[in-house]
């Protein structure tokens, strides 16, 4: 037998040992020495990265979960810091289980996202390209460089053993993560309003008052002004919080 095919009987084996035979010529209790080290591996990484979502399942279904992940999934990376990256794939386009709760990928892309803010290198922005904010309404907010609007049907941020719901609430849930300058992974749950501000400010790099008379267009509200004071107390808000660094004004 060609020395390819038992590696990759072998491999086979320890990924899959419950279904897949050991070649003939190697020792179950040295074999068993090398699935226990990979599940290991594999566990450790995901444990590390996914805490609420092994809580929520409970160690049965996540071993169940995990062993699945190992066996069905063929990973495209082998460092082990993408394990967690693999895993995200693995929920997002293999994972078939009626038995899954229907928030587990939510969950888990929640839990790797605040991963993912705290590693990511960005180009730092220094106080000489900021201005002081005089005037919301006329200033572009200059945000953290490490910043992502995420949008999930459940509620994740407040998903535990204790609360786990079976069906989705009637509002979308808005958060926005991001890395302010101290390094610290924060995440802010947002009204729909703040998103759709937000997004606009990011996307197209007009003021605050552009972004808000958009909105009011999309609203059909015949008197952006009602809005100002919104907007001007919500950026206010994220500014405290460190996810609005400063500004440039409208003439820059």
């Amino acid at each position: 037998m060609a020395f390819q095919t038992v590696q990759r009987q072998f491999l086979a084996h320890l990924r899959n040992p419950e279904h897949e035979p050991l070649p003939n010529g190697f020792a179950e209790q040295s074999a068993e020495i090398y699935v226990d080290l990979l599940y290991n591996k594999f566990n450790d990484s995901l444990e590390l990265c996914f805490p609420v979502t092994h809580d929520v399942l409970g160690e049965t279904a996540w071993q169940q979960l995990l062993k699945a992940f190992i066996a069905e999934h063929r990973c495209k990376s082998p460092y082990y810091r993408q394990i967690p990256d693999e895993f995200i794939r693995y929920l997002q386009t293999e994972r078939v289980s009626v038995s899954d709760p229907l928030y587990l990928l939510e969950l888990a892309h929640f839990e790797w996202v605040e991963m993912i803010l705290a590693i990511t290198e960005a180009e730092p922005i220094t106080a000489s390209t900021l201005s002081a904010i005089n005037d919301w309404l006329a200033c572009r907010p200059i945000f953290v460089p490490i910043l992502e609007v995420l949008h999930y049907v459940y509620p994740v941020q407040r998903i535990n053993a204790s609360y786990q719901p079976t069906i989705p609430p009637e509002q979308v849930t808005h958060i926005l993560g991001f890395r302010d300058m101290a390094d610290v992974v924060q995440f802010i749950e947002l009204h729909p309003a703040t998103t759709r501000l937000l997004e606009i400010l990011q996307s197209t790099g007009c003021t605050v008052r552009e972004a808000i008379e958009q909105i009011a267009t999309e609203l059909e509200q015949p008197e952006p002004s009602a809005l100002f004071s919104f907007g001007i107390e919500t950026l206010t808000h994220l500014k405290q919080q460190g996810a609005i660094l400063g500004a440039r004004n409208e003439f820059e």
